[in-house]
Protein backbone atom coordinates (compact mmCIF):
# COMPACT_ATOMS: atom_id res chain seq x y z
CA UNK A 1 0.00 0.00 0.00
CA UNK A 2 3.02 2.04 0.83
CA UNK A 3 4.17 1.96 -2.75
CA UNK A 4 0.95 2.37 -4.67
CA UNK A 5 0.03 5.67 -2.53
CA UNK A 6 3.66 6.92 -2.85
CA UNK A 7 3.65 6.08 -6.81
CA UNK A 8 0.37 7.73 -7.14
CA UNK A 9 0.83 10.57 -5.12
CA UNK A 10 4.42 12.01 -6.13
CA UNK A 11 4.96 10.37 -9.22
CA UNK A 12 1.59 10.36 -10.95
CA UNK A 13 1.68 6.61 -11.61
CA UNK A 14 -1.60 5.67 -11.99
CA UNK A 15 -1.59 2.21 -14.04
CA UNK A 16 -0.48 -0.34 -11.27
CA UNK A 17 1.68 -2.13 -13.74
CA UNK A 18 3.63 1.07 -14.29
CA UNK A 19 3.35 1.47 -10.54
CA UNK A 20 5.19 -2.11 -9.96
CA UNK A 21 7.64 -1.36 -12.68
CA UNK A 22 8.92 2.13 -10.63
CA UNK A 23 8.67 0.44 -7.55
CA UNK A 24 10.86 -2.37 -9.32
CA UNK A 25 13.52 0.08 -10.75
CA UNK A 26 13.84 2.49 -8.42
CA UNK A 27 12.58 1.50 -4.77
CA UNK A 28 13.89 -1.83 -4.47
CA UNK A 29 16.76 -0.72 -1.97
CA UNK A 30 13.65 0.05 0.16
CA UNK A 31 11.54 -2.88 -0.82
CA UNK A 32 13.74 -5.94 -1.16
CA UNK A 33 11.21 -8.49 -0.89
CA UNK A 34 9.12 -6.63 -3.26
CA UNK A 35 7.25 -9.58 -4.71
CA UNK A 36 6.47 -10.17 -8.53
CA UNK A 37 4.07 -8.53 -10.71
CA UNK A 38 0.81 -10.84 -10.22
CA UNK A 39 1.58 -11.35 -6.36
CA UNK A 40 1.74 -7.42 -6.20
CA UNK A 41 -1.57 -6.88 -8.24
CA UNK A 42 -3.14 -9.60 -5.56
CA UNK A 43 -1.89 -8.08 -2.65
CA UNK A 44 -3.14 -5.13 -3.64
CA UNK A 45 -6.71 -5.92 -4.39
CA UNK A 46 -6.61 -7.83 -1.06
CA UNK A 47 -6.21 -4.09 0.30
CA UNK A 48 -9.29 -2.92 -1.21
CA UNK A 49 -11.36 -2.56 1.94
CA UNK A 50 -8.79 -0.50 3.69
CA UNK A 51 -8.61 2.19 1.14
CA UNK A 52 -12.32 3.34 2.83
CA UNK A 53 -10.86 3.16 6.32
CA UNK A 54 -7.94 5.63 5.30
CA UNK A 55 -10.01 8.08 3.84
CA UNK A 56 -12.02 8.15 6.88
CA UNK A 57 -8.77 8.84 8.60
CA UNK A 58 -7.94 11.39 6.20
CA UNK A 59 -11.23 13.44 6.41
CA UNK A 60 -11.39 12.75 10.00
CA UNK A 61 -8.29 14.85 10.87
CA UNK A 62 -8.50 17.20 7.81
CA UNK A 63 -8.57 20.98 8.61
CA UNK A 64 -12.50 21.90 8.57
CA UNK A 65 -11.11 25.98 8.29
CA UNK A 66 -13.94 27.56 6.40
CA UNK A 67 -16.40 25.27 6.00
CA UNK A 68 -20.22 25.73 5.76
CA UNK A 69 -22.33 23.10 7.03
CA UNK A 70 -25.35 24.93 5.73
CA UNK A 71 -24.63 24.53 2.30
CA UNK A 72 -24.14 21.50 0.40
CA UNK A 73 -22.99 20.82 -2.96
CA UNK A 74 -24.00 17.55 -5.29
CA UNK A 75 -22.04 16.06 -8.45
CA UNK A 76 -21.20 12.67 -9.70
CA UNK A 77 -18.07 11.68 -12.21
CA UNK A 78 -18.25 8.78 -14.76
CA UNK A 79 -15.49 6.19 -13.79
CA UNK A 80 -15.34 4.00 -16.90
CA UNK A 81 -14.13 0.94 -17.47
CA UNK A 82 -15.00 0.47 -21.46
CA UNK A 83 -16.74 2.10 -23.81
CA UNK A 84 -20.40 0.82 -24.49
CA UNK A 85 -19.37 -0.82 -28.14
CA UNK A 86 -17.87 -3.70 -26.20
CA UNK A 87 -19.32 -5.92 -23.43
CA UNK A 88 -17.62 -4.85 -20.01
CA UNK A 89 -15.58 -7.70 -18.28
CA UNK A 90 -13.80 -6.09 -15.26
CA UNK A 91 -15.77 -5.83 -12.04
CA UNK A 92 -19.17 -7.46 -13.32
CA UNK A 93 -20.52 -6.90 -9.91
CA UNK A 94 -20.03 -2.88 -9.50
CA UNK A 95 -20.24 -1.48 -13.51
CA UNK A 96 -23.26 -1.80 -15.78
CA UNK A 97 -23.48 0.07 -19.50
CA UNK A 98 -25.24 3.60 -18.55
CA UNK A 99 -25.07 7.47 -20.63
CA UNK A 100 -22.43 9.53 -19.47
CA UNK A 101 -24.30 12.72 -20.76
CA UNK A 102 -21.04 15.07 -19.78
CA UNK A 103 -19.13 13.50 -22.46
CA UNK A 104 -22.39 12.00 -24.65
CA UNK A 105 -21.32 8.75 -24.85
CA UNK A 106 -22.86 5.32 -23.71
CA UNK A 107 -20.43 3.13 -21.67
CA UNK A 108 -19.23 0.71 -19.34
CA UNK A 109 -18.40 1.40 -15.13
CA UNK A 110 -19.65 2.87 -12.09
CA UNK A 111 -20.65 6.70 -11.09
CA UNK A 112 -18.95 7.98 -7.72
CA UNK A 113 -21.35 10.27 -6.14
CA UNK A 114 -20.02 13.34 -3.66
CA UNK A 115 -22.37 15.30 -1.53
CA UNK A 116 -19.65 17.91 0.16
CA UNK A 117 -19.65 20.91 2.36
CA UNK A 118 -18.94 24.31 0.40
CA UNK A 119 -15.74 26.39 1.13
CA UNK A 120 -14.92 29.54 0.15
CA UNK A 121 -12.28 29.87 -2.43
CA UNK A 122 -11.42 26.42 -1.67
CA UNK A 123 -12.28 22.66 -2.79
CA UNK A 124 -15.47 21.29 -1.27
CA UNK A 125 -15.04 19.10 2.25
CA UNK A 126 -16.57 15.77 1.75
CA UNK A 127 -19.55 14.80 3.47
CA UNK A 128 -20.64 11.36 1.39
CA UNK A 129 -19.01 9.60 -0.98
CA UNK A 130 -21.05 6.70 -3.03
CA UNK A 131 -20.51 4.47 -5.63
CA UNK A 132 -23.02 2.84 -7.84
CA UNK A 133 -23.93 1.35 -11.25
CA UNK A 134 -23.30 3.37 -14.78
CA UNK A 135 -27.55 3.29 -15.22
CA UNK A 136 -28.04 4.45 -12.07
CA UNK A 137 -29.96 7.97 -12.06
CA UNK A 138 -28.25 10.67 -9.83
CA UNK A 139 -31.00 11.60 -8.38
CA UNK A 140 -32.01 8.20 -6.74
CA UNK A 141 -28.53 7.80 -5.33
CA UNK A 142 -29.05 11.08 -2.72
CA UNK A 143 -33.06 10.99 -2.34
CA UNK A 144 -33.48 9.37 0.42
CA UNK A 145 -30.86 11.46 2.29
CA UNK A 146 -32.28 14.59 1.15
CA UNK A 147 -35.32 14.01 2.23
CA UNK A 148 -33.94 13.75 5.67
CA UNK A 149 -31.51 16.42 5.49
CA UNK A 150 -32.98 20.11 7.73
CA UNK A 151 -31.56 23.78 7.71
CA UNK A 152 -29.52 23.19 4.55
CA UNK A 153 -29.19 24.93 1.16
CA UNK A 154 -28.08 22.16 -1.52
CA UNK A 155 -26.82 22.82 -4.99
CA UNK A 156 -27.06 20.10 -7.38
CA UNK A 157 -26.92 20.02 -11.33
CA UNK A 158 -29.98 19.13 -13.83
CA UNK A 159 -29.91 15.70 -12.96
CA UNK A 160 -31.54 16.49 -9.48
CA UNK A 161 -34.87 18.40 -10.68
CA UNK A 162 -37.43 16.62 -9.12
CA UNK A 163 -40.77 18.53 -7.98
CA UNK A 164 -41.72 15.95 -4.63
CA UNK A 165 -38.09 16.33 -3.62
CA UNK A 166 -38.00 20.06 -3.49
CA UNK A 167 -41.88 20.30 -1.79
CA UNK A 168 -40.06 17.70 0.54
CA UNK A 169 -37.18 20.07 1.15
CA UNK A 170 -38.98 22.81 1.78
CA UNK A 171 -40.79 21.50 4.78
CA UNK A 172 -37.88 21.44 6.17
CA UNK A 173 -36.49 24.34 5.78
CA UNK A 174 -34.30 23.44 3.30
CA UNK A 175 -33.30 24.29 -0.59
CA UNK A 176 -32.51 22.26 -3.24
CA UNK A 177 -31.55 24.98 -6.10
CA UNK A 178 -30.86 22.77 -9.64
CA UNK A 179 -30.00 24.94 -12.98
CA UNK A 180 -33.62 25.17 -14.86
CA UNK A 181 -34.13 22.27 -17.96
CA UNK A 182 -33.89 23.54 -21.34
CA UNK A 183 -37.47 23.20 -23.59
CA UNK A 184 -36.23 20.71 -26.42
CA UNK A 185 -36.57 23.13 -29.69
CA UNK A 186 -37.88 26.34 -27.79
CA UNK A 187 -36.38 29.37 -29.24
CA UNK A 188 -33.64 30.99 -27.84
CA UNK A 189 -35.89 34.51 -27.78
CA UNK A 190 -38.23 32.57 -25.08
CA UNK A 191 -35.25 30.97 -23.07
CA UNK A 192 -33.86 34.16 -22.70
CA UNK A 193 -37.25 35.71 -21.57
CA UNK A 194 -37.50 32.67 -19.24
CA UNK A 195 -33.97 33.80 -17.73
CA UNK A 196 -34.85 37.40 -17.27
CA UNK A 197 -37.93 36.71 -14.86
CA UNK A 198 -36.30 34.81 -12.72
Amino acid sequence: MTIYLYAVSEEERYKISSIHAYAKNYLKSWFPQLPSYVNFNIRLSGLSAVFPVLVGCFLRDADRTGVDFGVSLLDSLPIITCSGKRAGKIAPALTDKGYCSSKGLHCYGSKLHAMSFRRVERIPFPELLKLTLASENDLNAFREILKTTKDRTTFADKAYVDEELANCARDRASGIYTPVKLVKEESELLRQQKKSSR
